[in-house]
């Protein structure tokens, strides 16, 4: 393959030795920012590679598995909030109709976002309580214990 210029003698940073500062800025935000957008892209492609994979090979007992494996490396506890078949049913039983992109479109549905919002509000206070028990139940047992 031929080159106009010798490899050797050229520096890429001539590029750059006639642009303002201003410019300079510019395109390394423009590189930054296609370079984020690049990452994210092939992470939600490879993270849709394998949720499909998954899928495919163990059915929804495997995303179960995966979802399970994922709370626990995370340290979260999930819980499916409503199912697509809960939003077909009702519908259907309500308003005789059917529509494929009814997930989809629940998702950005005011009361889902309603729902979202009365959870976050719901999970501080469980948290307490929950707490609550979990020393509750250390306290009986340090007292069981200390008993016998």
């Amino acid at each position: 393959m031929s080159n106009d210029r010798d490899d050797d003698d050229y520096d890429d940073t001539d590029d750059f030795d006639d642009r303002s500062s201003a410019e300079l800025a510019v395109w390394l935000s423009e590189f930054m920012s296609q370079s984020q957008r690049a990452q994210k892209m092939y992470q939600a492609h490879f993270c849709n590679i394998v949720v499909n994979r998954f899928y495919h090979e163990f059915g929804v007992e495997g995303l179960c598995e995966l979802m399970m494996a994922i709370d626990t490396r995370a340290g979260w506890i999930s819980d499916i909030l409503i199912e697509d078949t809960e939003i077909h049913d009702a519908l259907f039983s309500i308003h005789g109709v059917f529509d494929d992109d009814a997930i989809t479109k629940a998702r950005m549905s005011t009361q889902m976002i309603e729902m979202n919002r009365k959870i976050w509000r719901l999970r501080r206070k469980y948290a307490k309580l929950i707490a609550q028990e979990i020393v509750s139940g250390i306290d009986d047992t340090e007292t069981a214990a200390n008993n016998e």
